[in-house]
């Protein structure tokens, strides 16, 4: 078994030299770890996937191969630096045998943050995929906890194995030399390019579609924070086709301004996260890593449009009660603007509350906003 190191770039996969191995560990931008070097990084997410004699690793390529692997059998593992997120160090790891091969991720928690967050987001994700059966979000395979020791120095991580969605990319948005708002998919191996106008309304209907399915009508509860600006869901757009999914799952939460101690509505309910999937669909941080940005109108008719159709999928399969979404699309459609601004002000606290550049970003725009949905909502047909 070879293994070999590696960064990711829109370029391709940059080789990782001595040199580059024995530099001080980059925790987060400038942010430089006390001893660690990025060898020891590496090691790390090597030991972790050959721990416990590397019974879980064997034991994952035997199920997904459908036929007994033994650790002889492994003939390359590349491990990739993929990026320093918001709160993880991402690595993507391709394993190959015989001809076979299959590509994991690895997060890895160093900070105190990111220590507390990692493994209720593996609670999580565990609870989200036993309960709902759906594809949008990555099989989670282990959590382990890992040493790293060096002139008496002592560093724990804590590092997750999930599914990989492989040939997908993360995308923001930007502006064409036409100033027009435009989607740009970060591809790591053909480079960086464009979405098409169709790709582009497809992935924001797409991702409105995820968010949708995994909403509880009954505890109002959704996936919550997301944001296009972590990089939280990814696009694939081979074959004609755009496929997305969502590379985690970091709360799940009902709406802070419901009354909680009275029965929930759960007409009002879905109409909190109609306003909040809507709004917040538009927000992005620029080419992902600057300022916050808001998108033009065009994605929030793909926003509700991925809603209400997913909503009525919902309805046939029995998980609105007695409520009719015919009923639901007549009633926000009587929505004046200014009960549309209202209804975004319940919820602005709540933005404040994790990022305080898009609390600002929406009220520089709310009225904009509100008359952009009210459009969108005419021209929605039941």
């Amino acid at each position: 078994m070879v293994f070999s190191y590696c960064f990711a770039s829109p370029r391709g996969d940059v080789p990782v030299d001595a040199k580059t191995l024995a530099r001080s560990f980059i925790v987060e931008p400038l942010q430089y770890h006390p001893f660690m070097t990025l060898e020891d990084f590496f090691q790390a997410v090597r030991g972790f996937i050959l721990s416990k004699e590397s019974r879980p690793l064997t034991s994952l390529l035997s199920q997904f191969w459908d036929r007994e692997v033994n650790l002889d059998d492994i003939d390359n593992v590349i491990i990739r630096y993929e990026k320093y997120g918001t709160l993880y160090q991402i690595a993507s790891i391709d394993i190959v045998a015989g001809g076979l091969k299959t590509k994991l991720a690895v997060s890895a928690a160093i900070s105190l943050p990111a220590k507390e967050n990692i493994g209720k987001e593996y609670n999580l994700l565990s609870t989200l995929n036993a309960q709902t059966g759906l594809p949008y979000l990555p099989r989670i395979f282990c959590i382990h906890p890992w040493r790293v020791e060096k002139d008496g120095r002592v560093e724990t991580m804590v590092l997750t194995l999930a599914e990989w969605f492989d040939g997908y990319h993360e995308w923001h948005f930007s502006r064409d030399e036409e100033g027009k708002d435009k989607i740009v998919i970060w591809d790591m191996g053909a480079g960086n390019r464009f979405a098409s106008d169709q790709e582009a309304y497809a992935t924001i209907k797409e991702t409105s579609k995820i968010l949708t399915l995994y909403y509880d009508m009954d505890t109002c509860k959704r996936i919550i924070p997301w944001h296009h600006g972590a990089g939280d869901f990814v696009v694939n757009t081979g074959q004609g086709k755009v496929n997305v999914r969502l590379v985690t799952a970091r709360g799940y939460e009902p709406f802070s301004s419901l009354d909680n101690s009275q029965k929930i509505d759960p007409s009002r309910g879905l109409l909190l996260f109609m306003m909040e999937l809507t709004t917040k669909m538009r927000l992005d941080k620029w080419e992902g890593v600057g300022e916050t940005t808001w998108a033009d109108s065009t994605f929030v008719s793909a926003a509700v449009e991925g809603f209400f159709q997913t909503m009525k999928i919902k309805e046939t399969q029995g998980e609105c009660g007695p409520n009719k979404v015919d009923d639901f699309i007549a009633s926000v459609k009587a929505l004046s603007q200014d009960k549309i601004e209202e209804l975004i002000c319940l919820q602005l606290d709540e933005y404040q509350a994790r990022d305080t550049s898009d609390y600002s970003v929406i009220k520089a725009h709310l009225e904009e906003h509100a008359q952009d949905l009210v459009s969108a909502l005419q021209h929605l047909s039941s």
